[in-house]
């Protein structure tokens, strides 16, 4: 049988965002491309910043004593040497996934580089596709994302089915305008409030290389 429970902890939700600030003449005489791509660049922070919650709730938990297990290339199960990224210790960190799928891999810069330097990645249609497409893919078929937030020297693999569940209050994303006519300036408040739920520990793991 299968017994589904509440958490002992809520869930923390962190409000996030950025305040976009325009005089009125800005407003006025500039061109609108300038506040498209402007909001855009506040989008993609907000989500960065989303990112980075979700990573640190994959790695620590959400309070309810649920980190992701850290395994250690070169430290049993994964085998290899320690500070070397292979395409064993990858294998062996695959196999740590049962009954789940990694089908997901975070890593940081340092450790993409590794990965696609490893002789598996040398195989012609797949340089190809990477060279023509820009996609990153992996030897085990799980698709790697690329990002700054993960700090060097590790990689997460998860089940992106079965990993987070974002928790958000209200919208996700709200727009507040105002203007402040003293100071002739507009203000537009773009926000996001909203947190991540471990769903079940073992379908995320962290590999230090």
């Amino acid at each position: 049988a299968t017994t589904i429970k509440v958490q002992a902890n809520l869930v923390k939700l962190h409000k996030r965002g950025r305040m976009l600030v325009a005089s009125y003449e800005a407003v006025r005489y500039q061109k609108l491309d300038l506040f498209s791509v402007t909001l855009r660049q506040i989008g993609a922070h907000i989500n960065r910043m989303l990112l980075e919650d979700a990573i640190q709730v994959i790695r620590e938990g959400d309070g309810n004593e649920d980190p992701a297990q850290v395994l250690q290339i070169g430290t049993g199960p994964i085998g290899g040497t320690k500070g070397t990224l292979s395409y064993d210790a990858l294998v062996d960190f695959w196999t740590q996934f049962d009954p789940y799928e990694m089908n997901a891999i975070l890593a940081p810069n340092d450790v993409v580089a590794a990965m696609l330097k490893l002789p598996e990645f040398q195989e012609p249609l797949a340089g190809l596709d990477f060279q023509g497409t820009g996609r990153l893919s992996t030897p085990m078929g799980a698709e790697l994302l690329r990002t700054s937030a993960m700090g060097q020297g590790a990689l997460i693999g998860l089940d992106r089915r079965y990993s987070l569940e974002m928790v958000q209050a209200g919208e996700l994303v709200t727009v507040e305008h105002d203007k402040l006519i003293d100071r002739q300036l507009e203000r537009a408040a773009i926000t996001t409030t909203a947190g991540f739920a471990k769903l079940f520990t073992d379908a995320s793991k962290v590999l230090k290389v």
